[in-house]
């Protein structure tokens, strides 16, 4: 179980990766948003593959941890783009 417990936190580090590669970290998450957006992805994973391994068994645990591990480094992107667009924008006057 740790052997299982380490490959799926270096998945969810890869996962993180790719995540601050592509640029899927909100930008109100400052200089080390990167940081979070790696402890996100190992977080997620290890979380996913623990509960892989419960509800599915050690034959689909790890493929379970990559998808949670995908969902949660993508949703802060999708919530922080849902808060934005249902934020209220100021409509200016148009000139004088």
């Amino acid at each position: 179980m740790l052997i299982l417990s380490l490959i799926w936190l270096v998945i969810g580090l890869l996962i993180g990766l790719l995540a601050c590669g592509a640029r899927l970290r909100p930008v109100t998450w400052g200089e080390y948003g990167w940081l979070v957006m790696l402890a996100a992805g190992m977080v997620s994973a290890l979380f996913g593959g623990w509960l892989g391994m419960w509800v599915f068994g050690p034959q689909f645990a790890t493929m379970t941890a990559l998808w949670i591990g995908v969902v949660g480094v993508c949703l802060p992107r999708l919530l922080a783009r849902r808060t934005n667009h249902e934020r209220p924008r100021r409509v200016g006057t148009g000139g004088g």
